[in-house]
């Protein structure tokens, strides 16, 4: 797909595209450089790790990654024809045309993949570059190659420590929670092995203390600033109020096997 191999922050790209003050709209010269060497804080971005050839696709882009969801028409505004990408190929690698035809996207492709080999691991600072922007909270599973601060600043994802047991009811309700809920298992065994724990801890004392907070403790280590929940796309957000003595007595009760 055409969005799958040139989207790279294009969706950051068609904003910055469509909204710059044009000269001839009454604003003072010397105003307009100045505001023009004012740069954005992007707050919310899933930028891609540079990938070497023959080197795995970057799957850690997100907590719940696109390819494991169900199959469904993409929005508008990032299906493979929407217009608004030309203008977003024109600022990136100086696209010269006003059409999507394939010989064109082709040249286009060839264009981006050495523009990327020229960048090397400056690729994605660079990509910040053309848009003006100085600094991208980059929320991924973990950071990887050109994605170093200052530029990029790590927002890692949290849920899979609110879910310790496998919940086989919810994977039953439609099948994008079926894939979610997998990965989140996936995410908390990988924090588990991260943390040294081997297997789920006896006691919620002992879980928060062993996985929860050692987590968290070393992703702040490693320059997290920010965590991210994605529990709205995981259940309703009606969280009820519970006591701590009655979600040990659950917590110890599944921690030994069964299903919630």
């Amino acid at each position: 797909m055409i969005g799958q191999i040139l989207g790279v922050t294009l969706l950051a790209a068609l904003a910055g595209c469509t909204s710059q003050p044009q000269r001839g709209d009454g604003l003072e010269a010397s105003l307009l450089a100045e505001i023009e060497k004012i740069k954005a804080i992007d707050n919310h971005g899933h930028p891609l790790k540079v990938v070497g050839e023959g080197e795995k696709a970057d799957e850690e882009y997100d907590a719940l990654t696109f390819e494991e969801m169900e199959p469904a028409p993409p929005p508008m505004r990032i299906r493979d024809d929407n217009p608004e990408y030309i203008e977003a190929w024109k600022l990136f690698y100086g696209y010269p045309h006003n059409d999507m035809s394939g010989p064109h996207v082709k040249d286009l492709v060839a264009r981006k993949q050495e523009l990327m080999r020229e960048k090397g691991d400056g690729y994605p600072a660079w990509i910040l570059d053309q848009l003006g922007i100085e600094t991208l909270l980059a929320n991924r599973v973990a950071m990887g190659k050109g994605l170093q601060p200052p530029r990029f600043r790590w927002v890692s994802y949290v849920d899979a420590l609110m879910l310790p047991f496998p919940d086989e009811a919810s994977k039953g309700e439609n099948p994008d929670y079926r894939s979610f809920y997998k990965a989140q298992e996936r995410l908390l065994r990988r924090y588990m092995e991260e943390s040294a724990v081997k297997s789920l801890p006896a006691t919620l004392e002992e879980y928060e203390k062993q996985i929860v907070t050692a987590t968290l403790e070393r992703q702040k280590q490693q320059g997290v600033v920010a965590v991210k929940f994605e529990a709205a796309y995981l259940r309703a957000l009606d969280f009820a109020r519970v006591e701590r003595a009655g979600a040990a007595t659950v917590y110890a009760r599944y921690a030994r096997g069964g299903q919630l």
